[in-house]
């Protein structure tokens, strides 16, 4: 990984930030379901707002063709994407066919483009990592912050989205931490375990963690429910109580689903493979989006039942439905992908593949999409293709094991 370059970002950011003070007066903010993909999407609305234009609010869990065949098929407006779009920049530039101006604010593996209606603003494309040094919010505050300095009273907003990052607060992530702090956004607490940073502008002032984790669950739990339209005017009002009950609630809803799918799990094991071992949770997160299953993934790669040097995957059906958007054409098939710790030490070191290319690789040949970092990715399968999608996952592997493979970002 080459060293950061924070000239070049900079730049970029002003740059962009030029651009979207142009005169394109609607603009559509695109945004992922959960804290990272809300926080960012709510910095970017009331930036948007605050240069006078008039915004609407999507929120998507993956960029399903349908729904960028929609969001694309007017002209003359700004289209901002944010936690995800830049590891799909060219297919986005493709189906916008130059009609708008199109933001993306990402810190996921990013594809280059050369359109000149699409402007990527992704970290990585400068040194940084966006597994450790920003995250999407983060990027968005710096965004905003470039368009403005009346928007630093959102850097907190990119601290709660910055809580995905495991490893604390790092390069871009630290200067978002310490802005907020400077705005007595938030407070520093030394001593209290996962709870060091406390989020003054939300009511309760909840841990940055805690108060990501009931973001999340609005978005994803709630997402048939306009969870997530909820979760940012949250963002922008405080985090009023009676929005954190309801986000109390949904987390029980979540924390049931877990238990089943995973007492499934523990009753039939993880099926294997080679290079893999999966599940699948069918519709036992009937009415939750996507978000649900990489969570849960998240915490079973930590688990016993889990084998450490395999890649961790798991399954579930989606409606056809998005919310905002309309009816998909087809049916399809969540995959959420993991690497548990061991792998993922062997994934940094390049003595194995990451999963940002493999899922990507392997769901494009069966007709679908992916993307993500280096040691968690998910995607989107024609429902039906799980199967098809174990074998060309292994058979990406090997060949992925034949060819030199470069160190993941630290």
């Amino acid at each position: 990984m080459p060293e950061p370059d924070p000239t070049g970002f900079l730049g970029l950011l002003g740059s962009a930030g030029e651009r979207i003070r142009g005169g394109v007066a609607e603009s559509i903010v695109i945004g992922h379901d959960e804290a990272d993909g809300l926080c960012s999407a709510a910095i970017m609305v009331r930036a948007l707002e605050r240069l006078g234009k008039r915004v609407s609010y999507v929120c998507l869990d993956k960029l399903f063709p349908e729904a960028l065949g929609l969001i694309h098929r007017g002209e003359g407006r700004l289209i901002v994407y944010t936690d995800l779009g830049s590891p799909h920049a060219n297919r986005i530039a493709k189906i916008n066919g130059g009609r708008n101006l199109v933001v993306i604010v990402d810190h996921h593996d990013p594809q280059n483009t050369d359109d000149p209606h699409v402007v990527n603003v992704n970290p990585e494309r400068f040194g940084y990592s966006g597994e450790r040094d920003a995250s999407a919010s983060t990027v968005a505050y710096l965004l905003a912050e470039a368009l403005s300095s009346d928007n630093r009273d959102l850097s907190h907003l990119g601290v709660v989205g910055s809580a995905e990052i495991p490893d604390g607060f790092h390069a871009l992530n630290l200067h978002c931490l310490q802005r907020a702090v400077e705005m007595k956004l938030v407070e520093l607490v030394r001593g209290e375990r996962e709870a060091d940073v406390r989020i003054l502008a939300f009511e309760g002032s909840p841990s940055y963690r805690r108060a990501s984790t009931l973001l999340s669950v609005l978005g994803s739990v709630g997402y048939y429910r306009g969870g997530p339209s909820k979760a940012l005017s949250a963002c922008l009002a405080g985090f009023p109580k009676d929005v954190q009950r309801l986000a109390l609630e949904y987390e029980e809803e979540r924390r049931l689903a877990n238990r089943r799918v995973l007492e499934k799990i523990i009753s039939q094991g993880l099926a294997q493979s080679r290079y893999a071992q999966w599940f699948h949770a069918e519709d036992m997160y009937a009415g939750m989006s996507g978000k649900v299953l990489g969570s849960f993934c998240s915490y079973l790669r930590y688990q016993r039942v889990v084998n450490p040097t395999k890649y961790l995957i798991g399954f579930m059906h989606i409606r056809r439905s998005v919310p905002g958007i309309g009816e998909l054409a087809r049916d399809y098939t969540k995959v959420s992908a993991r690497a548990p710790e061991p792998l993922s030490r062997m994934i940094g070191a390049g003595k194995m593949p990451p999963l940002s290319g493999l899922v990507a690789r392997v769901c494009a040949s069966l007709g679908g999409f992916g993307d993500g970092h280096s040691v968690a990715a998910s995607g989107i399968l024609p429902r039906g293709a799980e199967t098809d999608f174990i074998e060309e996952f292994d058979r990406a592997v090997e060949e992925g094991l034949r060819q030199p493979i470069p160190k993941a970002s630290p």
